[in-house]
């Protein structure tokens, strides 16, 4: 009688510790993504060999050609890393659905604010090579109105990762990571 009580509580306790481990290992692996998509925009954005030094070698040497050819490039990736969040399933993960969306919002905003150099390195490439005045004065001023956007996508940056940092410390501290 005592052997069956004991199995049954040893069985029960089993089973909890799956269910509890099948969901901190769900929500471990969503994690996994998200530090593996952060730490490959960084090596796209600010690695020595990332498409944004690839792009500036190419703004230098007036290449605007392949400095747009490089943007096609880091757009794709933006897509992809996109992509790849969205397929995350956070089914029984606490705040993961949260942390999911926050993330996607982060890497649309941030995909904007790098896919924003089209318009500038257009108005680059008329002051650059046009012999009309008024075309280079426009150009400027576009320059300095672009600018002022670009200092607009730069604060929705700015929120859109704070709201995601703040839901991924509510990620981890409710799923028990770290």
């Amino acid at each position: 009688m005592i052997w069956k009580m004991s199995f049954k509580v040893l069985l029960m306790i089993a089973v909890m510790a799956l269910l509890h481990s099948c969901s901190n290992k769900k929500a471990e692996d969503l994690q996994a993504v998200l530090a593996k998509k952060e730490s490959q925009t960084s090596g796209m954005l600010i690695g020595e060999k990332g498409f944004e030094s690839a792009k500036l070698d190419y703004l230098i040497a007036h290449d605007y050609i392949k400095a747009l050819y490089i943007i096609d490039k880091e757009e794709a990736e933006f897509n992809n890393i996109i992509k790849d969040i969205e397929k995350v399933d956070t089914d029984g993960i606490k705040k993961g659905k949260e942390v999911k969306q926050a993330a996607v919002g982060y890497y649309v905003v941030l995909k904007e604010l790098f896919m924003f150099s089209r318009k500038e390195i257009e108005q680059e490439k008329l002051m650059r090579y046009s012999k009309d005045e008024k075309v280079i004065r426009a150009s400027q001023d576009k320059m300095l109105e672009l600018g002022r956007e670009k200092q607009k996508l730069y604060q929705k940056v700015f929120k859109a990762d704070e709201k995601r940092f703040t839901l991924q410390r509510q990620f981890e501290s409710e799923n028990q990571l770290k």
